[in-house]
């Protein structure tokens, strides 16, 4: 069959297409198309694409990167943040990347990074009010990005310098979620939000490249990002530093932006479940009574990490991936041709009949010991195949452990009036998310068994900026 045998999805308008649908209302897009055909046509502006919906034909796309390579609006729209990094370069240079990145997330590395979480869990939430509202977005990407920087690029950048990076990082996520589903004519106008998305990649970058300029290379650490692509492997030609900048910016914005979204998801999910609440803080109280909050404890905490994964089943931060085919191909019953623009949604795969009520938050269903856990396929919110997120074992650890510091001392409440919307840019966020930290009864600070460093900074009020501050 041919690529226009293949249904359009519902709610086409003239010239715009499904733009409009997916700015607007990205999920109900995406549940309109959740359980209907293998593959259905979208159109962006007269652009036109396959989404994938089926489980099966995703995995089988996703594990063939040299016929599906990177590519198309997704790609485009990060490409100018994050350039050749390891998440947007071709298939071409990925093995290489890959190779030489690799030694920095090794599994014996991960304790350091998860001991860097929790310092900077102590280090953001000592400074919270019980009285103020909480930006919850701004918060967890001011944890994600601390850690990160601490892990992988240590001795960058100052504490306050992070801080203005993670207000720089929102100002870009913000110009993301609203460039995506516009024409591209417009993001050619000097438009005040397109100069400030652009001046805050400018500052990220300039940043990074600073960062590398005080580089020290006799002093090199394991887990540094610039010491590993500086080893320059046998299958590496020599990196230049604007492609070291690249990947210092990919790992920067992947790892904040993904920690981030899921982390406000699982705050308001819970806030909905107040049984799976209270259940999450027996877990967490019982298994610290053996010992201080670290990596060797999460293993002891199996609600906290099927709670991470049912959140990722339900809200993947990636939530729209595009390839292009490089080549004529086949997919499942369709003839693909080469230079055809295809489509993939962790969120479609999470919500599709390889799913008992795959609407309802039930972190049981992954706990082995309750019957069989979903097929390994059904679950793809890292991607899949050699193109597989680099950090899929560092993430989800990293939000265990935010879930439980978090909840070992405080309990998160929505405020009212504010209702929550997603906004669906690279990644999936639930915006206008704002709740009270309530402190909860005899868990104070001391009782998670770790301290953060000190720290004279609040999270995003080292420069004042034109964003409203609930806007993502």
């Amino acid at each position: 069959m041919r690529t226009s045998d293949i249904p359009m999805a519902p709610g086409a308008l003239p010239w715009v297409g499904h733009a409009l649908s997916v700015r607007r209302d990205p999920l109900g897009f995406m549940d309109s198309m959740t359980g209907s055909y293998p593959i259905l046509r979208f159109h962006l502006y007269g652009r036109e694409l396959l989404m994938v919906c089926c489980p099966e034909l995703t995995t089988r796309m996703l594990r063939d990167d040299r016929t599906f390579d990177k590519g198309g609006p997704v790609a485009k729209l990060v490409q100018p943040l994050v350039g050749d990094g390891l998440a947007t370069c071709p298939h071409s240079r990925h093995r290489a990347y890959r190779r030489a990145i690799q030694p920095v997330v090794a599994p014996d590395l991960l304790p350091v990074y998860i001991q860097n979480i929790a310092s900077v869990v102590t280090m953001v939430t000592d400074q919270w009010e019980p009285e103020q509202p909480l930006d919850v977005m701004a918060q967890m990407r001011r944890m994600a990005l601390h850690a990160g920087m601490r892990t992988w690029l240590p001795t960058f950048m100052s504490p306050a310098a992070i801080d203005n990076l993670a207000d720089d990082l929102t100002s870009v996520l913000v110009g993301f979620a609203r460039q995506l589903g516009r024409p591209h004519f417009i993001d050619r106008l000097p438009l005040s939000g397109s100069r400030a998305r652009s001046s805050a990649m400018t500052r990220i970058r300039e940043a990074l490249t600073g960062g590398l300029s005080r580089w020290n290379p006799n002093a090199r650490s394991e887990s540094h990002l610039v010491a590993a692509l500086s080893t320059n492997p046998n299958d590496l030609h020599t990196i230049d530093s604007e492609v070291i900048i690249d990947h210092a910016a990919t790992f920067v914005a992947a790892s904040t932006a993904t920690v981030a979204s899921v982390m406000g998801w699982v705050w308001h999910l819970l806030a909905q479940n107040q049984t799976i609440e209270e259940r999450l803080h027996h877990e967490v109280d019982t298994a610290m009574r053996t010992g201080p909050l670290e990596y060797g404890l999460l293993s002891q905490l199996p609600l906290v990490r099927n709670i991470i994964t049912e959140t990722l089943r339900m809200y993947p931060s990636l939530w729209l991936g595009t390839r292009v085919a490089t080549a004529h191909t086949q997919l499942g019953a369709y003839k693909i041709p080469a230079g055809t623009v295809l489509a993939y949604s962790p969120y479609i795969v999470g919500r599709s009949y390889l799913y008992k009520h795959p609407g309802e938050f039930l972190p049981e269903r992954w706990d082995p010991d309750r019957g069989q856990v979903p097929p390994r396929h059904s679950f793809v919110p890292f991607g899949g195949g050699a193109r597989q997120c680099i950090a899929i074992q560092y993430a989800p650890a990293g939000m265990a452990l935010i879930l439980a510091a978090v909840a070992a001392r405080w309990r998160l409440t929505p405020v009212s009036g504010h209702p929550l919307t997603p906004r669906a840019a690279a990644n999936l966020t639930p915006r206008s998310l704002r709740m009270y930290a309530l402190p909860r009864q005899g868990h104070s600070r001391a009782s998670t068994g770790f301290t953060g460093q000190a720290s004279h900074t609040r999270a995003g009020t080292r420069r004042p900026t034109n964003r409203n501050a609930w806007i993502l």
